[in-house]
């Protein structure tokens, strides 16, 4: 029995980036099929060739530094591995970055996999020390506390992805600002982005058969990801959509005269008294429009709003210290 039958080929590559490291000279070829387990050394020359370079090629491809060593006359005299250059790297990564991993981790459905993923994930935390570990990750309920921007109200997130990834009809409960009423929703899942610090969900309402765009935070209950295939319409991609949103809510700004121009031309602006307007739009759109008007202009309602318009006052002046 030759040697490359009793040896797996995930075997014959880790024999074969260890002899290449491991070597202070050029490996030749003929050096790599007689001596490193995995190859048989009783193959005709171009079997070992192919095999050869199929493995250098797939370890390159792994970002395994394999160098083709060759005299002044361009004969290739052997191979080698910079130890250098293969030497693992410091990694660091901050809350968000670390966040966003520890959701692509729990994407996978396959248990196994899920497993392998969640124990990566740990070892990357483990050698991120700057990252605080207070802040947990989420269980695969997505039950758990706040990490980075997702928290305990936007469970709805998982599902969620796995619908878009899936490309199937998602059925929930959706709560519009300022209403105490709970809609159902199916929603042909498009694409999420993240915004001010908040998840946001682009799809096809198929109620309304109109894009919509969805605050993941007001999903009441769990998300039922149906058997149902979605269209082969697709959204915006890349940023937000400036679409219409079920996020939308009415504010109450005053406005003094002379500033505040750009709430003033807004499309649904309604004067309601002598400088008080009715403004009505998305409510990421709203504040922006907000935080960036003059000192004079003072948000009256609803109390969310205000309490957001506060909070993120309040960041960017922590941002700015």
């Amino acid at each position: 029995m030759s040697a490359s039958t009793t040896v797996t080929r995930t075997e014959r590559l880790l024999n074969l980036v260890i002899a290449l490291l491991a070597a202070r000279s050029p490996v030749s070829r003929r050096v790599i099929q007689e001596g490193v387990a995995g190859y048989d050394p009783t193959a005709s020359t171009s079997t070992f060739e192919r095999m050869f370079e199929r493995d250098k090629d797939e370890l390159r491809a792994m970002g395994i530094p394999i160098e083709t060593i060759a005299d002044a006359h361009g004969e290739v005299q052997g191979y080698l591995i910079d130890s250098s250059e293969y030497r693992a790297r410091e990694v660091s990564f901050d809350g968000e970055e670390l966040a966003a991993l520890n959701l692509a981790a729990l994407v996978w459905d396959n248990a196994v996999l899920e497993s392998t993923a969640i124990t990566a994930i740990r070892k990357i935390e483990s050698m991120s020390p700057s990252t605080s570990r207070s802040s947990s990750m989420p269980g695969a309920d997505g039950t758990s506390t706040t990490f980075g921007h997702v928290s305990a109200q936007e469970a709805a997130l998982l599902p969620l992805m796995r619908a878009v990834r899936d490309k199937l009809v998602v059925r929930f409960n959706y709560r519009k600002p300022g209403s105490s009423e709970v809609d159902k929703r199916s929603v042909e899942p498009w694409s999420l982005y993240s915004r001010q610090g908040r998840w946001y969900l682009n799809g096809l309402d198929l109620e309304r058969n109109a894009e919509r765009l969805f605050r993941i935070s007001r999903i009441e209950g769990a998300v039922t990801v149906t058997a149902t295939a979605a269209s082969e319409r697709t959204g915006a991609s890349g940023t937000m959509p400036d679409t219409p949103t079920e996020d939308d809510v009415t504010a109450l700004v005053r406005i003094p005269e002379g500033v505040g121009a750009e709430l003033r031309r807004h499309r649904t602006s309604t004067l309601v008294d002598a400088d008080t307007f009715s403004i009505t739009d998305g409510e990421h759109r709203l504040l922006e429009l907000l935080w960036r008007a003059d000192p004079g202009v003072q948000i009256l309602g609803p109390e969310d709003l205000v309490a957001a318009f506060e909070s993120g006052l309040s960041e960017l002046e922590s941002a700015h210290r």
